[in-house]
């Protein structure tokens, strides 16, 4: 049996897909299958995708209409024959020994889901970031491990590189016997919910403190960086989805916490609003469907504020003074803006 699926969902990447899959084929872990998934995508994607496979009998190519994210991996999910199965962002590379690592580590200890750090590369301001994994690297976590110490740090935030799906192996046989898939309808947050899913299904959990998965972040056209106008319905049902999570495991202890983090989160996507450039009549309205939101409105209220810029966006929200609340976002990037600009010619005069 194929040991190893690996599934690219591709839209509108053509400059970074080349890269991507070079690091796919330069793997020391040679059995594998390559599922390009072509999502509809308006550019060269589709012809790359064709000219990779004429090369190289292990890459399969689905052309597809364009559905999102989650419908074209989970069309590779269906036509997957690993054992186990990787996803990879297409715009983003794997270190050549990636696989080779995580399915000896599956194999060895008969793991549902192996995980390795993600080494972020922003070639925006030219910083590099790994990020962290569980303490206990190597070792087998079971469901009990699973339930009483993984699921509630990820709870208050502290994810362990659990959230996304790319650094990761998954037995194929956890989507197939538990019948489950990426939500169609999503394409943020979508590998969030999916881990949370399994992470209720597995008997074995392994880390690796190996970063072996470059998620690069490129310019505003890379498909994570896109803005989104109804990111808010994404926040909310991210909380929604912890909540209820707390309550299968009986954690409504934590509830408090989750509420907080999404109103801090909703805080800082409404400045996002203000700030991009979209007309201000959309913007407005985008901050008025927040602002007259149950959910919102009531969380708001004890939401702990970690500066006194907060504290006075609380007290503008609680009254819901829409015009308010954009002028003084907009004045307080301006501000900062300008202190920016001046910092950096000071630093040019003494260089």
């Amino acid at each position: 049996m194929l040991k190893l699926s690996i599934v690219v969902p591709i839209y509108n990447v053509e400059q970074y897909l080349p890269n991507c899959i070079e690091s796919i084929l330069s793997q020391t872990y040679k059995d594998f299958e390559v599922i390009l998934v072509n999502d509809g995508s308006p550019d060269n994607c589709g012809e790359i995708c064709e000219n990779y496979a004429k090369k190289d009998n292990r890459i399969k190519v689905i052309h597809k209409v364009n559905e999102g994210v989650s419908s074209a991996r989970n069309c590779g999910i269906n036509l997957s024959k690993g054992e186990y199965i990787g996803f990879i962002d297409p715009d983003d590379t794997v270190e050549p020994e990636m696989y080779d690592v995580l399915l000896q580590t599956a194999k060895k200890n008969n793991a549902d889901i192996v995980v390795c750090p993600i080494k972020t590369k922003n070639f925006i301001n030219n910083t590099v970031s790994i990020s962290p994994v569980w303490k206990d690297v190597g070792c087998v976590l079971d469901q009990e491990i699973i339930r009483d110490y993984i699921i509630p740090s990820v709870l208050v935030e502290r994810t362990y590189s659990l959230i996304s799906c790319v650094n990761k192996v998954y037995k194929k046989s956890l989507f197939i016997d538990n019948q489950i898939r990426f939500e169609n309808r999503k394409s943020h947050s979508e590998d969030a919910i999916l881990n949370w899913t399994l992470l209720n299904k597995i008997n074995k959990l392994i880390f690796i403190d190996k970063p072996l998965y470059n998620y690069q972040i490129n310019k505003r056209d890379s498909l994570t960086q896109i803005f989104r106008e109804n990111f808010y319905e994404y926040i909310l049902d991210n909380k929604n989805f912890k909540l209820e999570i707390c309550k299968i495991y009986n954690l409504e202890k934590y509830s408090s916490t989750i509420k907080n983090h999404y109103v801090g989160v909703t805080l800082s996507f409404m400045q996002n609003v203000v700030i991009r450039e979209l007309k201000e009549k959309k913007k407005i309205n985008i901050l008025k469907t927040i602002f007259y939101d149950k959910e919102f409105n009531k969380d708001i209220l004890h939401y702990k504020c970690p500066s006194f810029y907060y504290k006075l966006l609380k007290r503008i929200c609680i009254h819901k003074n829409v015009r308010l609340f954009y002028q003084i976002v907009k004045f307080k990037n301006m501000f900062q803006y300008n202190i920016n600009r001046v910092r950096k010619n000071e630093n040019k005069k003494f260089n």
